[in-house]
């Protein structure tokens, strides 16, 4: 399994009290390298560093921990409610703004490797198919996603639990976050083998926000216990399945696994667990009691 993390350097969350940037980066980083995990992109938007004197600084920290950044689009453009050419120029402002870390570190130098915001990859095949072009053209490969525990809803429950002093609503989100992500490791697991015949590299996301900050290297060490090897993306992106384009239009975003599902009609696999879906996530802290 690949490791990778979105929206650095700001907290997609809102964060609480007494929580900077450059701490929950800090933490994620220890996480990331007690639990020997290598080559975790973390792919940047820049549209909050304005807003946030510390931004720069967890890039630069990031690629100081030997770890690459990758472009997620400058202002976590939805592709699907955009143009092509407005799409286009948002990767290249993220870009510029990433050359300008050159000085810092060479991992820098691997940026050209994207993330879909939202995952969302067109509205229609043209654009979709442009797109690709556009990217392959300029050198960039495609960080897919094959695990996703959304973990952002997550982040954000756990910060609507830290404004309320919710301990006990804190509690359950520690004790049950790493079970929602072994739930769609084997869910994952069961798609890529009814799909390709075999399981294949997975590549797991993850958000930059204050829970996975408080909650990441136990989530590790848990998949750890479960024998999965953590390898780097370049690893993963060899796997030959991510040679497929399953040239799935949807205006919702999906992982690649999914896709490749839904192109071909095929079983979409196993059913989460609904007790971590995020309309029952989303419920935490928000004044509707969750099923617990």
């Amino acid at each position: 399994m690949a490791v990778t993390v979105d929206d650095l350097p700001v907290a997609s969350s809102a964060q609480p009290a007494g929580a900077n940037n450059e701490d929950i980066a800090r933490r994620i980083l220890k996480a990331l390298r007690d639990n020997g995990v290598p080559q975790v992109y973390g792919f940047v938007n820049g549209y909050r560093k304005d807003r946030n004197p510390d931004a720069i600084g967890v890039l630069k920290n990031w690629l100081n921990a030997g770890y690459p950044l990758g472009n997620h689009t400058y202002s976590h453009m939805d592709l699907s409610k955009v143009t092509l050419q407005a799409y286009v120029a948002d990767i290249e402002k993220l870009d510029e703004l990433l050359a300008t870390l050159a000085p810092v570190s060479s991992p820098i130098e691997q940026r050209r490797v994207f993330r879909y915001p939202y995952l969302d990859e067109g509205d229609t095949l043209a654009k979709r198919n442009e797109i690709r072009g556009y990217l392959a053209k300029d050198g960039y490969r495609i960080a897919q996603v094959t695990i996703d525990y959304s973990d952002w809803a997550w982040n954000s429950a756990y910060d609507r639990c830290e404004a309320q002093h919710d301990a006990k609503s804190i509690e359950w989100l520690r004790e049950h976050v790493a079970d929602s992500a072994d739930d769609q490791l084997n869910r994952s697991r069961s798609l890529a083998t009814y799909l390709f015949g075999r399981n294949i590299t997975q590549i797991l996301l993850l958000h930059f926000g204050a829970f996975e900050a408080l909650t990441l290297d136990a989530t590790l060490k848990d998949l750890r216990r479960r024998e999965v090897k953590f390898v780097t993306l370049d690893e993963a992106l060899s796997d030959p399945a991510y040679r497929i384009n399953p040239g799935f239009v949807s205006p919702n975003g999906a992982g690649f696994l999914t896709q490749v599902a839904f192109a071909r009609k095929g079983w979409p696999g196993p059913r989460p667990d609904p007790r971590y879906a995020v309309d029952r996530i989303g419920q935490i802290c928000s004044g509707t009691p969750p099923a617990r």
